[in-house]
């Protein structure tokens, strides 16, 4: 390091820090190109991981809010009855919604979804073959295997039915998507460590000689150590903010690309997946050139 008065950490050595720090990135220009771009890699990769993780969420999201449950009633159940099954239900944990579909409307439905078939019905109203039934939505598709296992138990109901597998399918599907998505983003924020890292700790060894004298004369570690981490600090910022300005174009052009498309679930917004990745990706830019600079400085501090 160039020359300087060596106190220990004060305010009034902040600008002596940065004004180091950001030597240090100007004098070893090919190295923090290196690092940055790096860096630039890693966390576009996390971000890429992030999207699909949201997307991912919001597409089960929508599904999950199509699922539901029939329960069919048994033929010629009374009014006082029906409204017993009704309150029973409603206090069944994880309910979000319970309708009631009468045979008469089941028929009319059933007409309406037949189309201009629907003429063939018509002479069943006097003996209506449709059950009536209660329609369940849960809060959470976790809810729906106990709340169908306690609407068989129930007098009066029939006949249960809902989507199983796939509600078990969806669960699958998210849960391995975000611990795939998880275990590389830890793999990606390691890499991104290591090499920035091996970037400072080379500026550090060139220096080494420099550092030894300066603790000589009475400069504290901290004192030495400020530069180095507003270094990795700089590299870790100027990496996240190019990889967010990248996956915010590539991100725009892939809703773009989708909402042309025949796709049946579209992409969250641009902004929204923004808003959302950049305190993550931030806080770990950060730390990863904060952490890869305390690392290299620190045998070098050792006595």
């Amino acid at each position: 390091m160039r020359q300087g008065v060596y106190t220990v950490m004060s305010l009034n050595n902040m600008g002596y820090y940065f004004k180091e720090g950001f030597y240090n990135l100007r004098h070893n220009k090919m190295m923090t190109l290196a690092s940055i771009t790096s860096v630039i890699a890693a966390l576009f990769m996390l971000g890429i991981f992030l999207t699909l993780i949201l997307n991912v969420d919001n597409i089960a999201s929508q599904v999950e809010s199509q699922l539901q449950i029939r329960a069919f009633l048994k033929d010629d159940l009374s009014k006082e009855k029906i409204d017993v099954l009704d309150g029973r239900i409603k206090t069944l944990q994880g309910i979000k919604e319970v309708k009631y579909e009468s045979k008469e409307a089941a028929l009319k439905n059933f007409k309406s979804q037949l189309g201009d078939r629907g003429d063939l019905l018509t002479g069943l109203e006097d003996d209506n073959p449709m059950p009536a039934s209660f329609t369940i939505s849960t809060t959470s598709p976790e809810y729906m295997d106990n709340v169908a296992k306690a609407l068989k138990t129930m007098d009066g109901i029939d006949q249960v039915e809902y989507g199983k597998d796939i509600v078990d399918k969806i669960l699958n599907v998210t849960y391995i998507i975000r611990i795939v998505s998880l275990i590389l983003i830890a793999v990606l924020v390691v890499i991104s460590i290591v090499i920035i890292y091996n970037t400072i700790r080379t500026a550090v060894y060139a220096r080494r000689r420099e550092i030894t004298i300066m603790r000589y004369v009475g400069a504290t570690d901290w004192f030495i150590r400020w530069p180095f981490i507003i270094e990795g600090a700089v590299l870790g910022i100027i990496g996240t903010a190019v990889a967010l300005a990248v996956l915010k174009v590539g991100y725009g052009y892939a809703v773009r690309y989708m909402a042309t498309s025949m796709f049946v679930f579209g992409l969250l917004p641009s902004a929204t997946i923004i808003n959302s990745a950049f305190p993550i990706l931030f806080s770990i830019g950060l730390i990863i050139g904060i952490m890869g600079s305390t690392l290299s400085i620190r045998k070098f501090l050792k006595a």
